[in-house]
């Protein structure tokens, strides 16, 4: 199994999608050291572990989503360009949500580009052929997917949806973005468009 300081092999997995990629996500999803920083550093800025786990994953899907537009072309440290970006994904919900924020070394985060849900901006033509690939999903995944790049948290999905808890509709949640990114993966025309954003 690889390591996530294995760093070179884990982006060209990311890089080179299908089961690899999968892979690669799974080994880097697996760093509970990493995990627990993240979790450690919202729960000690007004946040829950609960919220921890969803933002670490949040930051999993933007760094994969990094990687894959050559945002991040592995000249930094993986674990410190994850945690900075579960860092910056946390603040910008806490001044969304207006708790109190965590000032220290704010000015840093401007060194992070990454496409937050909330941020996420595609053209017209992208639009509708990531509606399409929506809907490829089953009703489902489509409304938890639609909800959460709307900044719903895990608990009004899982009520809105019909799901037990916030737990299970996190799971869900990260299931239906691997069913999405496995079709656009099946589909190269797809995505280079859906990639010039």
């Amino acid at each position: 199994m690889k390591s996530i300081t294995n760093e070179s092999s884990l982006l060209e997995d990311i890089k080179n999608g299908g089961m690899k990629r999968q892979q690669a996500i799974a080994t880097i999803y697996r760093d509970n050291q990493l995990k627990n920083q993240v979790v450690g550093f919202v729960r000690n800025n007004s946040g829950s572990s609960e919220e921890g786990v969803d933002i670490y994953h949040e930051g999993i899907i933007a760094l994969d989503d990094n990687i894959r537009k050559d945002k991040y072309r592995g000249d930094g440290n993986l674990k410190a360009y994850l945690y900075s970006i579960c860092r910056f994904l946390w603040l910008n919900r806490l001044k969304k949500n207006k708790r109190v924020v965590y000032t220290e070394d704010e000015n840093t985060l401007d060194q992070v580009n990454v496409d937050t849900p909330e941020t996420l901006s595609l053209e017209d033509e992208q639009k509708k052929i990531l509606n399409e690939l929506l809907s490829r999903l089953g009703d489902k995944c489509q409304q938890i997917l639609e909800m959460w790049k709307l900044s719903y948290s895990m608990e009004e999905i899982a009520e809105k949806v019909g799901l037990d808890n916030a737990g299970i509709a996190r799971r869900q949640r990260y299931n239906c973005y691997q069913k999405l990114l496995g079709i656009i993966d099946a589909e190269p025309a797809i995505k280079n468009i859906l990639k010039s954003s």
